[in-house]
């Protein structure tokens, strides 16, 4: 416990009055943080283990009579201060002293010892991952996921995608790639069962998808089947990763599949009679189309400005819903088999005409029987909630500034974490934090002020009552305590 005799170093200032009361900003000796919440994800912890099981798959090749530092107290700081929205290194520096970050490391908050510092995790991430464990540490997510369920699922839907993570150095693998993009980035790959991240894995900035969606899926699937032999597994990607490798290992392999397809002449030939269908309902139902030919993009823009600078709100909602609304839509299906194939394929062709046109998308899908519309707009569309999850896994972290290749695949590995204990913790929180992304879940429940006041038997930890999230905040400790 720390004597009161810290007053008497810092003198008050007072800074101004407020409805003529003297305002003095002072220095008390209690320990205090803003980041009160952090312990929620170290109680996560204990209960799923994640943390503890990446530990068991990286190297320490420190001297082990100088460690100052466990492994597993580095790599759960690390995943702490990402929980709590500091991606960056060297924010170690700073937080490896807050009271907050100490209590969640299971250390005194006043006079424990101080957690690593930024050299001391540079050092340790820089060694962790070489040739020899990369793959174990590809496969963390996937077997945890496997050890945290109770019975076999009735089906694993997996989505993959992947996302850009830009650089701005010369870190191995950072390439320039063009085309959207433009910019120097790692491209890493992964893979989704709905919220649950199974898979992060990096890839150099100019990996295409097409090339590397296989060996991701291989793993994971390789890893559900052994658990679970008949479990059925589906995979839903988008048109970049379509190829005939992949529909060949997937017809091997008894893998459902719903796959976006870019047009060509041949799909674009096939759909016509759709196409002709779709403009036909749409004249007959809204009339003319408003915005095409040449001059169609300025058109829509006019529109669009002249909705959105009406005043009345309840009319400027009505007349963007009936916009809208201008719309015709046809799902059709043919077969098609491209020369590069070696079955003939099911297509899915869905055909929405507006004011603008015709809007055309292709998926290639496994299921030879059920009505195309359905299978569209009710499977293929949840795409869309993959879209969600990895918008969450963005807002964990995006920095990938080591200089070495698997350097960046341990941080990109410690996001991923951070991510799911983050989502665990969301899994157990009161029912309105159930949908919430992970900057909510910051503000509400990392971001929590604290005192901490030591007694002889005891340590206190008081938040105010008048904060937004008091009650909240004590309600999911209740629901984790007794858990």
């Amino acid at each position: 416990m720390k004597h009161s005799s810290k007053k008497s170093r810092f003198r008050p200032v007072e800074i101004g009055k407020v409805n003529d009361a003297r305002v003095v900003l002072e220095a008390v000796p209690e320990e205090m943080t803003a980041f009160g919440g952090v312990a929620m994800l170290a109680e996560i912890e204990k209960q799923v283990g994640l943390v503890a099981e990446l530990n068991n798959r990286v190297h320490d090749n420190r001297a082990q009579h100088l460690v100052a530092h466990e492994s597993f107290d580095i790599l759960l700081q690390r995943v702490l201060q990402i929980g709590a929205g500091f991606a960056d290194g060297n924010d170690c520096d700073w937080l490896r002293s807050d009271p907050g970050i100490l209590l969640a490391l299971g250390r005194d908050p006043s006079s424990g010892q101080p957690g690593a510092s930024q050299e001391t995790m540079c050092r340790f991430e820089a060694n962790a991952i070489d040739r020899d464990n990369v793959k174990a540490v590809r496969e963390l997510l996937v077997d945890h996921f496997i050890s945290m369920q109770k019975k076999r699922p009735k089906e694993v839907e997996l989505d993959g995608d992947g996302t850009i993570i830009k650089t701005y150095g010369a870190q191995e693998g950072s390439m320039y790639r063009g085309g959207k993009y433009k910019h120097n980035m790692y491209f890493p790959l992964k893979v989704f069962y709905g919220h649950v991240l199974l898979a992060t894995t990096l890839r150099m900035g100019n990996k295409s998808e097409a090339k590397t969606i296989i060996d991701s899926l291989k793993m994971v699937v390789g890893k559900l089947r052994a658990k679970w032999p008949v479990v059925r597994i589906k995979v839903r990607l988008d048109a970049a990763f379509g190829s005939a490798e992949l529909y060949d290992w997937l017809r091997k392999e008894r893998i459902a599949y719903e796959i976006g397809m870019g047009s060509n002449s041949v799909l674009d030939r096939c759909a016509k009679s759709f196409k002709e269908l779709a403009e036909e309902q749409f004249r007959q139902n809204h009339g003319e189309p408003r915005f095409v030919g040449k001059d169609g993009n300025k058109k829509a823009h006019a529109e669009h400005t002249r909705i959105r600078e009406i005043e009345d709100a309840d009319q400027r909602m009505a007349e963007e819903k009936a916009l809208k609304k201008r719309r015709t839509r046809i799902v059709g299906q043919f077969s098609y088999k491209s020369n590069t194939w070696k079955h003939w394929e099911r297509i899915i062709c869905r055909v929405d005409f507006t004011d603008t046109g015709l809007d055309i998308h292709y998926v290639v899908v496994s299921q030879q029987s059920g009505i195309p519309k359905r299978i569209y707009e009710e499977e293929y569309c949840k795409r869309g909630l993959t879209e969600q999850s990895i918008g969450r896994f963005k807002q964990t972290g995006q920095r990938l500034s080591a200089q070495q290749f698997y350097g960046n695949q341990l941080r990109l590995t410690l996001y991923g974490v951070a991510y799911m204990l983050l989502m665990y913790l969301r899994d157990r929180a009161a029912k309105r934090l159930r949908r919430a992304d992970v900057d909510t879940m910051r503000k509400e429940l990392m971001l929590m002020p604290m005192v901490m006041r030591h007694t002889k038997k005891k340590i206190v930890l008081q938040i105010s009552e008048s904060h937004t999230h008091c009650r909240e905040f004590l309600d999911n400790w209740r629901r984790l305590s007794a858990a």
